[in-house]
């Protein structure tokens, strides 16, 4: 095979791994838009220390949904940006989710009254870990194979 040329199997395992970047990155919307980007969320990150551009990133990132020349390095800049988030969430917030969310007996002042809201917010805090995890193994999954993919990057 000549310098230059490509041939049909690598255009066949290119598009095979950009068809798996597709499915990554919509898994990670799924994940993200279901449990981080909610109104809840806003409230409880409120105050740690990432740029706001990072939640505009990701959320570029995860609407995605066609793979088109150029897009790897937005997808890049939207994979460093979830790293990011999800350093912070894991640093920050995740040891005082609990008193973020109303639902720790350390704080009973701050409670919330609200059965219905108090059984929602545990079951939040409850799956929050799981799904901060589930989250990180997606990104890690996304980053490994953009850069198989394009290691030059």
């Amino acid at each position: 095979m000549l310098t230059g040329k490509v041939s049909i199997e690598e255009l066949q395992l290119t598009s095979e791994h950009e068809h798996e970047i597709l499915i990554l990155i919509r898994d990670i919307r799924q994940v993200f838009e279901d449990h981080f980007d909610r109104t809840w969320m806003a409230m409880v990150i409120d105050g740690l220390p990432f740029d706001f551009r990072t939640i505009r990133e990701i959320r570029e990132l995860v609407s995605i949904t066609a793979f088109h020349p150029g897009d790897e390095r937005a997808i890049q800049a939207g994979v460093t940006e979830l790293e990011s988030f999800i350093l912070h969430v894991r640093r920050y917030l995740l040891p005082v989710i609990k008193e973020r969310l109303g639902v720790s007996w350390l704080l009973p002042h701050r409670r919330v009254q609200d059965k219905t809201q108090y059984l929602l917010r545990r079951l939040v805090v409850y799956a929050f870990p799981y799904n901060l995890e589930k989250l990180t193994f997606l990104t890690a999954r996304l980053k490994s194979r953009l850069y198989f993919l394009y290691p030059e990057l």
